[in-house]
């Protein structure tokens, strides 16, 4: 099942819904909107009047995107909805095109991630300022965390159900960028090893970025927070 957690993207998520069902023509999708003002919701609804294996949540307020993956998942855990969640951006930045790489992946791996930053991944459209940001918050995320994995910021992920049962998702609190590094920290904690195989990451064509100072901010003090994690001996 894909995840895909939507705030004002009325205009992207007819295109994503047609790529994703070009590569993956049955594939469930569950879209989590927190009552996007400009219909966003009403749109995905028009879209399930003719597609059966769309789902989508609604919630009454502007969360973030962090707890509306962790909303999922627990939906997806309690109804028993799938053995395995792929969260996807809704601004056309992943490439759905890998899908069955991502799903066939998954059947051998608990945790795979789609990464810009392996051999043959990569990013178009950014400029210089961009990348570097990118990837100095990937080295300086990858030091302090301890994980072994080259791009923690990334949110084109897949996990198997069992991973996701072993881990308490309510301790995860974090909400922008910080959320994929606290998910794949607590992961690795908990044993989960991570395959990461290459994508090409595109910036969005249309609609804001939901980007802010408090995702900045919170993204510099997680790897701070899982140093003393670290140091406590808890891993």
């Amino acid at each position: 099942m894909v995840i895909v957690p939507t705030y004002n993207e009325r205009n992207n998520v007819a295109p994503l819904v047609r790529r994703i069902r070009k590569a993956v023509q049955f594939e469930p999708i569950l879209f989590v909107d927190d009552s996007s003002p400009d219909g966003t919701s009403d749109e995905i609804r028009r879209m399930q009047q003719c597609d059966g294996a769309i789902e989508l949540m609604v919630r009454p307020d502007k969360s973030g995107f962090g707890s509306a993956y962790r909303d999922a998942m627990k939906k997806i855990l309690r109804e028993n909805l799938a053995n395995y969640v792929i969260t996807l951006d809704a601004d056309l930045s992943h490439p759905p095109e890998l899908l069955p790489q991502m799903i066939e992946l998954l059947k051998d791996n608990p945790v795979v991630i789609g990464s810009r930053y392996v051999a043959g991944g990569g990013t178009r459209d950014w400029n210089i300022p961009r990348h570097l940001l990118s990837v100095g918050a990937n080295v300086y995320a990858r030091l302090l965390t301890g994980v072994p994995a080259h791009d923690l910021t990334a949110g084109f992920v897949g996990y198997q159900t069992d991973v996701l049962r072993a881990i308490n998702l309510d301790e995860i609190r974090s909400e922008g960028y910080a959320f994929q590094m606290e998910m794949k920290f607590n992961l690795y904690r908990n044993g989960s090893r991570f395959c990461e195989f290459p994508i090409v990451f595109s910036e969005r064509r249309t609609g804001k970025s939901k980007f802010t100072t408090k995702i900045l901010a919170e993204g510099i003090a997680f790897p701070i927070k899982a140093v003393a994690i670290r140091i406590r001996g808890l891993v």
